[in-house]
């Protein structure tokens, strides 16, 4: 399953209900006035959490860019990294709670699960510390649309800004138009950001090779589960064919059919979904 990004958030029993979320916006009450009550009750559920987790990500990720940007020092953005971190942890955190808490703690279920995927990964991440954002941007990616979408949802209501108002319109509007484009990007990103961690292992770099590794099975996941990712590196190795029947060396495609056969080993042994088999996504 792709990580939808318009997908509600997590749901709660204690939670506003759909009919409180559209009764927020009666034209009764004035507009941007705060509901403090249906504010106080959101606040206390678990998707707010959620949300949370999401809002983290994005300022973690936009302020290490800043930072970096302007070389404030690595202490810094070190610290932005970590609140990125963080929020991804905490994010797909509560995503696997709520699985667990409604079909139980069963491995075979968790190990096919996306969340379980991104939750590993963030947590990798920030027992490594590579400090290396462009990983990141993809959860950038979702977190933007989570965070909006659950905006629209639940705390515009809170202000009693209604389905008619301009926030919610353009949120509306804004996600609609480019969600799956969000989507697609994100799975180009996510190879863009194993070639660069592949990359840093050649050049030697400081706290390279675990990263990778931890990456490439991601990636390999991600393969198994997305079609996104599939139809990305099948759009790569045609593009790739091209470049070297151009050169017409013939010791290069020597080398490109020995890499993509590797692959293609790599590829046939089973992680968690035989895509083939089973045809998800």
């Amino acid at each position: 399953m792709e990580n939808d990004s318009t997908k509600q958030p997590p749901q709660s029993a204690s939670g506003p209900s759909k009919s409180t979320v559209t009764g927020a916006s009666s034209t009764s009450k004035v507009t941007g006035s705060i509901n403090k009550e249906q504010l106080a009750s959101t606040i206390k559920t678990l998707q707010f959490a959620w949300f949370v987790g999401h809002v983290f990500t994005l300022l973690g990720v936009f302020f290490y860019f800043t930072v970096a940007y302007f070389k404030f020092g690595k202490k810094i953005y070190w610290f932005y990294f970590d609140l990125a971190t963080v929020g991804i942890i905490q994010s797909f955190g509560i995503l696997v709670y709520q699985l667990v808490k409604k079909q139980g703690f069963n491995v075979k279920t968790l190990i096919k699960d996306d969340n379980v995927h991104f939750l590993g990964l963030g947590i990798m991440f920030l027992i490594l510390r590579p400090y290396i954002i462009l990983p990141y941007l993809p959860f950038q990616l979702f977190s933007l649309f989570h965070v909006l979408t659950y905006s629209k949802a639940y705390l515009l209501p809170i202000f009693n800004l209604g389905e008619t108002s301009k926030p919610y319109t353009t949120i509306d509007k804004f996600v609609a138009q480019n969600n799956g484009k969000s989507i697609q990007l994100a799975g180009f990103l996510e190879l863009i950001s194993l070639a660069f961690l592949f990359a840093r292992v050649l050049l030697f770099r400081k706290r390279s090779l675990t990263p990778f590794l931890v990456y490439l099975i991601f990636i390999k996941l991600r393969y198994e589960k997305s079609v996104v990712t599939r139809n990305h590196v099948k759009t790569l190795e045609v593009r790739i064919d091209g470049l070297i029947n151009n050169l017409n060396n013939p010791g290069v495609k020597n080398v490109w059919i020995k890499v993509k056969g590797a692959f293609s080993k790599v590829g046939s042994f089973i992680l968690v979904n035989d895509y083939k088999k089973n045809k998800v996504n």
